[in-house]
């Protein structure tokens, strides 16, 4: 079994079908974490699946052979030009040599009759793709370092992931925390530090404030600056209370710090989980006005839950048990802070999501559909319009 604590190799895969139900079932039904494997994004087809391949840059791309503007074939042959190491299986519905043929040819990982599919075929083919990438991840680990030291990109790199999702900037971040960063996993905290007003303070003010710390516990803290007047604190669980106990004497004579802090990491993924859930919440508050501020944490932690789940039938009790209140009590107060009930939030976030997702021309309707929670494209082009005063099509040639 390819399992590997604290996922060392993480392995993106992009899975490309015309048939959703085949998209989804992969999704759904392999075991992807056994194999230190996490599914990046999906296309319906060739076209829109190269697309996705330079943007998300996986290791492994599962493709079905038969599909319209692009097929497997042409798929992989792209690949293969770009991308010379990429691992690419084959889904097909048929048995066909000359499929099989075209494979050999283009050096692909495995060849899988969709009729023939079993989870022990597919396991044992994701098993071997794990151990090939492992053995290269090892191989370029081990390879000699240059002498000359290079600068310290990690505010750039944090940009990039934070701002942009960019997966080489989080392959980057993962082989830091792999490397010097790695008591970093061991039940640390990440700490956002930012100004309530915006206001910038310069990061030689910053570095200066922690480097007490930092001398006298090495290895134990370390300040990320992120920019805008924003950094984020990583420290030991042991220096966690004098990590707060600082903050609290600073914001004695700065009034306008303020600070979020993540529950414990013991993981890789778990810190970047960490690391993008305390940007989000701050991006919410910033964005959020709240006629209300008595319940401003629970509201925030709402609205970002349902961000991050538009692609889902979203219920009010679900919310609810987020902040771990009743579903009455949390209408309630989320009315009171946002002026407008949940149901209408949630609906007005979804027509937000779908108006942008539109505004990418090579994102299909169907698609669009799905990343807000409706199956049924004709059912989306009736609420869209209901919603928006105007059918899908329109809005897109309005945003050309």
């Amino acid at each position: 079994m390819a399992k590997d604590n604290g996922n060392q190799f993480p392995i993106k895969v992009l899975i490309v079908d015309d048939e959703q139900l085949v998209r989804k079932g992969l999704r759904m039904t392999i075991d992807w974490e056994r194999h230190q494997m996490t599914v990046c994004d999906d296309a319906p087809n060739g076209r829109i699946g190269w697309q996705k391949f330079l943007e998300h840059r996986p290791h492994l791309v599962i493709t079905d052979i038969v599909m319209p503007e692009m097929s497997g074939i042409e798929l992989a042959q792209n690949i293969r030009k770009e991308s010379p190491d990429t691992s690419i299986l084959f889904l097909s519905c048929h048995r066909d040599f000359n499929y099989a043929r075209l494979g050999i040819q283009l050096n692909i990982h495995d060849y899988i009759v969709k009729t023939d599919m079993d989870d022990d075929h597919i396991h044992e083919s994701l098993d071997l793709i794990y151990q090939k990438y492992k053995e290269t991840m090892l191989n370029h680990q081990d390879a000699p370092k240059p002498d000359a030291k290079s600068p310290d990109r990690t505010q750039e790199i944090l940009n990039e992931w934070l701002d942009k999702q960019s997966y080489s900037a989080r392959d980057l971040l993962l082989k830091q925390l792999r490397n010097d960063w790695k008591w970093m996993l061991t039940s640390s905290f990440l700490i956002h530090i930012y100004q309530s007003s915006g206001r910038d303070s310069s990061p030689e003010a910053q570095l200066k404030r922690w480097e007490d710390l930092s001398l006298a516990y090495p290895g134990q803290l370390k300040l990320l600056e992120f920019g805008d007047g924003t950094a984020f604190l990583a420290c030991s669980r042991d220096l966690a209370d004098k990590v707060l106990s600082k903050l609290v004497e600073l914001k004695i004579n700065e009034r306008e710090l303020e600070w979020r802090q993540s529950k414990p990491i013991t993981s890789a993924e778990g810190w970047l989980d960490a690391l993008s859930r305390l940007h989000r919440i701050r991006q919410v508050e910033q964005s959020t006005r709240l006629f209300s501020t008595a319940h401003k944490e629970d509201i925030i932690q709402a609205i970002d839950f349902i961000d991050e789940h538009l692609d889902q039938d979203i219920r009010a009790a679900d919310v609810a048990a987020v902040i771990g209140v009743s579903r009455s009590y949390f209408s309630t107060i989320f009315k009171e802070a946002t002026g407008c009930s949940i149901i209408s939030f949630i609906s007005e976030r979804k027509l937000r999501r779908a108006k942008e997702l539109l505004s990418v021309a090579s994102i299909r309707t169907e698609e669009v559909a799905e990343k807000i929670g409706i199956q049924d494209v004709k059912y989306f082009s009736k609420w869209f319009k209901k919603q928006a005063e105007i059918t899908p099509g329109q809005y897109r040639l309005q945003t050309k």
